[in-house]
């Protein structure tokens, strides 16, 4: 539900999607046009591409279809879905992707040696400047110009977690600025303490904040509590603890930390987020910034 029941909403929808497509449009012109360029920029954080794609149409949950016949999706990424808050936000990010990039070749970066269930390539896409001669070489990453401009949230991934760095500073800023889908209240961040929010978000990627009261500790997991019983948790397992140390993460550390956490909700014993990787909890400062607990590794 995103709150819009009649069609006085529809204008306000439309102007926010020519706005985020404009805002993001720029972003992409003043793009640098060579991979050198984008790298000094921080315009791109995966491999080079090692291969050239023509682009031929986007789906409308952004698989991108290739002229050789395969699907890709862009790795490490959360986009916005049509079926859930507001409709503009999913087409201000289809039209922002497709009008730079349908019926051009782009680099392509495989993340993943595998597809993934669906069979669909698991990339990074590298694309030249609107507007430059031809389909030129080099360019910046796809993934980080949708998330510049509002269009995208960071999604925990293992194949994209070298980028998780600079994709979380990308999104963050574009957060603090309310572009793209930061105006929608569907995708903003909930307050660890709103469990009826929670709960209406059981079995979707969710972005929670708030500050734990306490670490207890299983036979193989750690739980991190928000408050009290039936209140928001974080499940660490166990066999995750050395990679939480190698990050410079101490787990039990973390009460009385004002933290961000991101995945997906499960409201099955009260809501919880079960969180795999350090990259997926940051420290909020007071300003507002946010940082990773630990270090990427």
């Amino acid at each position: 539900m995103n709150g819009c029941l009649a069609h006085p909403c529809l204008s306000s929808h439309r102007l926010l999607q020519r706005w985020v497509f404009v805002l993001g449009l720029a972003l992409v012109l003043a793009a640098p046009a060579s991979f050198e360029a984008s790298l000094a920029a921080g315009l791109f954080c995966a491999d080079p591409p090692e291969s050239r794609a023509r682009i031929i149409a986007i789906g409308d949950h952004f698989e991108f279809a290739l002229a050789d016949g395969r699907q890709a999706r862009l790795g490490g990424l959360d986009l916005p879905d049509p079926d859930r808050g507001s409709p503009a936000s999913a087409a201000a990010a289809r039209e922002f992707a497709a009008k730079w990039l349908i019926g051009r070749e782009v680099g392509l970066h495989e993340l993943s040696a595998k597809p993934d269930r669906w069979k669909r390539l698991i990339v990074e896409l590298y694309a030249a400047p609107v507007g430059a001669a031809g389909d030129a070489p080099g360019g910046s990453s796809v993934s980080m110009a949708l998330l510049a401009a509002g269009l995208a949230r960071v999604w925990p991934e293992p194949e994209a977690r070298g980028c998780a760095t600079s994709r979380l500073a990308a999104e963050a800023e574009a957060r603090n600025k309310s572009l793209g889908l930061w105006r929608d209240p569907y995708y903003a961040v909930v307050d660890a303490a709103d469990l009826d929010k929670l709960r209406e978000r059981d079995g979707q990627f969710t972005l929670v904040e708030g500050t734990p009261s306490r670490v207890g500790e299983g036979r193989s997991r750690f739980f991190i509590d928000f408050g009290l019983r039936r209140g928001f948790t974080i499940v660490i397992p166990k066999r995750r603890a050395k990679a939480f140390e190698r990050a410079g993460l101490t787990i039990s550390a973390l009460a009385g930390a004002k933290i961000r956490v991101r995945g997906a909700l499960d409201d099955r014993f009260g809501p919880r987020m079960t969180i795999l990787e350090p990259e997926d909890i940051e420290r909020v400062e007071a300003e507002g910034a946010a940082k990773g607990v630990g270090k990427t590794p």
